[in-house]
């Protein structure tokens, strides 16, 4: 179902062509929010790009950078002891107010 929408920056007409992921960002683009049945592409879309792409390339990025996290603290002790120290204080601090 397509659908004619007004642009909020230029005030011209935009094209929403409903329950795709392209009329999901045209509603983004419109300024208004997107419909359910474009919210269920989108979300769809996501999914199946995390389950191509996502969680096992995350988990494995994730796992070089906890590697070199480590090899940096090692190296660096008493920097990130402190670092540590100085989060913890903010972030008790905060929890103050």
């Amino acid at each position: 179902m397509k659908v004619e929408s007004e642009r909020k920056s230029e005030g011209s007409k935009t094209i929403i062509n409903h329950g795709t992921r392209g009329g999901y960002y045209a509603h983004r683009r419109a300024g208004s929010t997107p419909c359910d049945a474009c919210r269920a592409a989108i979300n769809q879309y996501v999914k199946e790009y995390r389950t191509k792409n996502g969680l096992a390339r995350n988990r494995e990025r994730e796992g070089f950078r906890r590697k070199a996290l480590a090899a940096l603290r090692d190296a660096h002790r008493e920097e990130y002891d402190r670092l540590v120290l100085q989060i913890e204080a903010d972030a008790l601090e905060g929890a103050d107010e």
